[in-house]
C-alpha cells in the first residue's frame, strides 16, 4: 500500500517540557560544579599570593644581606623634641604629633611619607627601574613623582582581592597610586584599651598613655632591625602580611601612611575596625576564608587562621619579646 503525495511523515524532535527537563538538568549540574570550580580558582590564587609573599620575603632576605638590616617600615625626616616647644621640625615631619606638653592640639603632618618596606624591596625584584625614577628627597604625592608611584607591581597585589590596578589618594583624583595588599609588621601590643586611634608619644619620656608598643615587631618609623636583634627567631617572628585595601585609605606600596600594622589584642583577624570615623579595613586581613598569609624573617610563608590564639598572635609579631611558641599552636 502506496502513501499518497500529500501525507507527512511523522517529525522527531524534543516537546517542550522534554526541553525544559534536559535545562533544568544542566542548571543542577552547573550548581554542583561551581562550587568546586570557585574552590579551584581560590586555591589557584591563594597559591599566587603565597608565592607573591614568599618573593617579597625572599626580597628581604637579599636586602638584609647588602645593608645588614630589613626594609624599614616607613621613611621621614627626624624631629627634635624640645621640652618647652614640642616637637621641632620641618613641614610634613611625621613625628609631629598633634599635641605639645601643655596638651594643647599643634600642627598634624600635612603630607605623606615613603613606605620603606615595599620601596626597598624594589631594586631586589627587578625593579631598579622604577628606583631610579623615583625622588626620594620629596614625599611620594608629588608631581615629580606622579608617573613612578602610579606604576602597578603584581608582587603586591593578592588575586582574591583585587584586579591589578591603580587607586585614587584619599581626597584627591589628581594623582593615581600602585596598590599593594601586603604591609609590615611594625609592632603588638596586648593591652585591651589600645586601638588604631591612638596618636604614639612623641617624646620617649612622656607616660600618659599605656599604649606604648610601637616599635617591638620588624618594620616600623626608620627602623633598621637586623637578625641579630630577633632574639625571639626568625623562623617565628613575622616579617609582613596580607592587610587588604580600604576604600577610606586605599593601601599603596610608595605611601608611609599604609605601610605597616601594628597588632592589637583588641582586633580579630579578617574583620573590619568599627569606631566613631566609620567601618573600614585597616588590620590583617585577605579575601581568602578564615585565614591570612604572612612571610616571616626566615623567608619561610604560611597561614595563620582568624581562630588563632590573640596571645600567640602576639608573641609572633614581637621580635624580642622572650616568648616560646609551641608550632601547635601556630594555626
Amino acid at each position: 500500500m502506496f502513501r499518497s503525495r500529500g501525507a507527512q511523515r511523522p517529525r522527531s524532535g524534543f516537546t517542550l517540557i522534554e526541553l525544559l527537563v534536559v535545562i533544568a538538568i544542566i542548571g543542577v549540574l552547573v550548581a554542583l560544579i561551581m562550587p568546586a570550580v570557585q574552590a579551584a580558582r581560590e586555591t589557584a590564587n591563594r597559591a599566587k599570593c603565597q608565592n607573591n609573599l614568599k618573593q617579597l620575603g625572599l626580597a628581604a632576605q637579599e636586602y638584609h644581606d647588602t645593608f645588614l638590616s630589613f626594609p624599614a617600615g616607613w621613611y621621614c625626616w627626624e624631629a627634635e623634641w624640645d621640652v618647652s616647644m614640642g616637637c621641632l621640625g620641618p613641614p610634613g615631619d611625621c613625628d609631629c604629633v598633634p599635641w605639645n606638653p601643655a596638651g594643647t592640639p599643634m600642627s598634624a603632618p600635612v603630607s605623606l611619607y615613603w613606605n620603606g618596606l615595599t620601596t626597598g624591596l624594589l631594586m631586589k625584584i627587578e625593579g631598579i627601574n622604577l628606583w631610579n625614577e623615583l625622588n626620594f628627597n620629596l614625599p611620594p604625592n608629588v608631581r615629580d613623582n606622579a608617573t613612578g608611584v602610579r606604576r602597578t607591581l603584581e608582587a603586591f597585589v593578592c588575586p582574591s582581592n583585587r584586579k591589578a590596578t591603580t587607586v585614587s589618594n584619599a581626597g584627591s583624583t589628581a594623582i593615581k597610586f600602585g596598590p599593594s595588599d601586603y604591609r609590615g609588621n611594625s609592632a603588638a601590643d596586648g593591652n585591651l584599651a589600645c586601638n588604631d586611634m591612638v596618636v604614639p608619644p612623641t617624646n620617649p619620656l612622656d607616660n600618659q598613655t599605656a599604649c606604648r608598643n610601637y616599635e617591638n615587631g620588624v618594620a616600623y618609623k626608620n627602623s633598621q632591625v637586623s637578625m641579630a636583634d630577633i632574639v625571639d627567631g626568625t623562623s617565628t617572628t613575622i616579617l609582613m602580611g596580607e592587610a587588604i585595601d580600604s576604600q577610606k585609605l586605599p593601601a599603596t606600596w610608595s605611601q608611609g601612611s599604609t605601610a605597616c600594622v601594628r597588632t592589637l589584642l583588641s582586633r580579630t583577624i579578617n574583620k573590619p575596625v568599627t569606631n566613631s570615623n566609620g567601618t573600614y579595613w585597616i588590620y590583617w586581613a585577605s579575601k581568602h576564608p578564615n585565614l591570612v598569609n604572612y612571610a616571616r624573617c626566615d623567608g619561610s610563608v604560611g597561614p595563620i587562621t582568624a581562630q588563632i590564639n590573640k596571645l600567640v598572635l602576639m608573641k609572633l609579631m614581637t621580635r624580642n619579646g622572650g616568648e616560646a611558641i609551641s608550632s601547635d599552636e601556630i594555626k
